[in-house]
């Protein structure tokens, strides 16, 4: 078990440097108006893999149940998961046309790549799942920093070989096919039969997996369809950092889970506990960006986003009732109540970056944060009525 933390650890560790690198070297070589058009074909990109990212879950829990079977398991989802993904790439390709004048996007070629990555990366989280059942976690790990060693290295390659945005979002295309084919080749059992899951379980699978990828990119997704394209690649290269703040709090949030899991009845306290946290790191986190931040982030992104830097404080502040917000969500989900309000937050969140207007960068963050405020408010009445219930369940009678 020690090992297996120790392998994740470092992974998560690597990975979050390697990815960061990656956005520092693309978003120098684009410039900010390029780096504003790559981070809205990006997060759109991770918006629409992250649904893939059920495959991994269903994949442990049946081969789980049906070790006898896990092979069979093993052929069913790799043939849903080439359906499912074929099916977005379809979808994705078709509607290129309509998704590049929406997310005012300069071609249609680059909604393909995210098309053609959809499909990958939908075969590559069944294995990746496949190897985390078998508990080959030195192997799963070692798989992902490479995936994304190379994704740095052939972005490296294309952009400098002037293929521009393109060429960055190729990137991911050729390292999750080099990753896939080492994933297939080492997990074989390609050919034979195969055992149907329930589709039912299946959808409820998605349903119960935490959508907290849907929430985080949204902001990005929008920005060339608000802004002008540097005021866009300000805004990106800000919340770039922001969103490592929030990786940072759920990330910490897990150990917390652990707690509330196993001591229902003790979850209010645990979850006010690490709101407490939560505030005290935000004003830590504004102090040293008092201090240090403007120097860190020209070291980073370099003199080109000097006025961006005056985003980030902002930023930071702006998501912190979003944050709040996906803490409560991942309690409900995984005790499978009301989980239905997560998907209402998610359709007004999105219906207002597609049709408000909004004349500043400020205006934007405003929204940001007064429409997660309010569904906060909503999400904490529900969630200390629901954990009282628990409460006095458990109290002998």
């Amino acid at each position: 078990m020690i090992k297996h933390f120790l392998y994740l650890s470092l992974m998560f560790f690597y990975i979050n440097g390697i990815g960061y690198i990656f956005h520092f070297i693309i978003s120098r070589r684009l410039g900010p108006e390029g780096y504003g058009e790559f981070m809205v074909l990006y997060s759109f990109m991770l918006t629409v893999g992250f649904i893939s990212s059920v495959y991994p879950t269903i994949a442990i829990k049946n081969i789980l149940e049906n070790k006898e079977e896990k092979l069979e398991v093993l052929r069913f989802l790799r043939i849903v998961a080439f359906i499912t993904g074929l099916l977005f790439f379809s979808i994705l390709s078709i509607l290129s046309p309509y998704l590049k004048d929406f997310l005012h996007i300069s071609n249609t070629f680059s909604i393909i790549i995210i098309a053609l990555v959809s499909l990958l990366i939908f075969l590559e989280n069944v294995e990746k799942g496949y190897l985390q059942a078998e508990n080959r976690f030195d192997i799963y790990s070692f798989l992902n920093g490479l995936e994304l060693t190379l994704r740095l290295l052939f972005a490296i390659i294309f952009v400098n070989l002037g293929f521009g945005i393109e060429g960055a979002l190729s990137s991911s295309v050729f390292s999750m096919l080099f990753s896939l084919i080492i994933l297939v080749y080492l997990n074989k059992n390609i050919f034979g039969s195969i055992k149907k899951l329930s589709f039912k379980k299946m959808i409820k699978s998605f349903l119960l997996v935490s959508p907290s990828g849907f929430f985080v990119y949204a902001d990005d997704i929008f920005i060339k369809r608000i802004f002008e394209p540097l005021i866009a690649g300000y805004f990106a290269s800000a919340s770039i950092l922001g969103k490592a703040y929030i990786w940072f709090i759920l990330t910490l949030f897990s150990v917390i889970f652990v707690k509330i899991s196993e001591k229902k009845e003790k979850a209010v306290k645990y979850i006010l506990y690490f709101f407490i946290f939560m505030i005290f790191s935000f004003g830590i986190t504004e102090i040293i960006l008092y201090f240090i931040g403007e120097k860190v982030f020209l070291l980073l992104f370099g003199e080109k986003y000097l006025q961006a830097y005056e985003i980030l404080p902002f930023y930071i502040f702006s998501v912190l009732p979003l944050l709040l917000n996906l803490v409560i969500y991942y309690v409900n989900i995984s005790l499978e109540k009301a989980f239905f309000s997560v998907y209402v937050h998610l359709v007004f969140y999105y219906l207002g970056f597609a049709f408000i207007k909004f004349n500043s960068v400020y205006e934007y963050l405003a929204y940001i944060f007064i429409i997660n405020a309010v569904f906060l408010m909503f999400n904490l009445l529900f969630f200390l009525k629901k954990f009282q219930d628990i409460h006095k369940q458990s109290i002998p009678q």
